[in-house]
């Protein structure tokens, strides 16, 4: 799939995110930490935003992959990249909804800390990746022995 069509598919989650808040109108809701909102009872009371909160979660989730995908290679750049974003989406939900300030709305708040736990895994993709060589028809001992028989004649 191209990466333009990937890149409207994401601007049109943020888009339908944006018409549900509106529509939905503003929501009060409390609680504990961000993953309580997926509790059944949160869902029942709120369908309409939680339809909002994952249509945005996966508009970021893969809008940031999108975004990395266009760095070539460089595996563990990409999942030092990935880790970091998660872990400061995560932070940051769980400090607004611990301190009850509001500098986005709760909407965003979930959506930002739902797709920080879904930037884990592809954290973990880049990882293996790295570790992984990118030439695998060479092994380092036929380079090694190439070069000494180079360096012999």
């Amino acid at each position: 799939m191209k990466k333009e069509y990937l890149f409207i598919f994401v601007v049109s989650l943020l888009i339908l995110s944006y018409v549900i808040d509106s529509i939905s109108g503003p929501v009060v809701i409390t609680l504990k930490n961000p993953y309580q909102f997926l509790n059944q009872i949160f869902i029942a009371r709120f369908p309409l935003t939680a339809v909002g909160i994952l249509a945005r979660s996966l508009g970021i989730f893969i809008g940031i992959i999108l975004i990395l995908s266009l760095i070539n290679k460089m595996f563990f750049l990409k999942a030092t990249a990935t880790f970091f974003l998660a872990i400061i989406f995560n932070l940051f939900a769980i400090q607004q909804i611990a301190t009850n300030t509001r500098t986005v709305t709760i909407q965003w708040t979930l959506s930002l800390a739902y797709s920080g736990i879904a930037l884990l895994l592809p954290a973990l993709i880049y990882l293996i990746k790295g570790f992984i060589p990118t030439h695998p028809d060479k092994t380092p001992y036929e380079s090694i022995s190439e070069n000494d028989q180079k360096i012999s004649i």
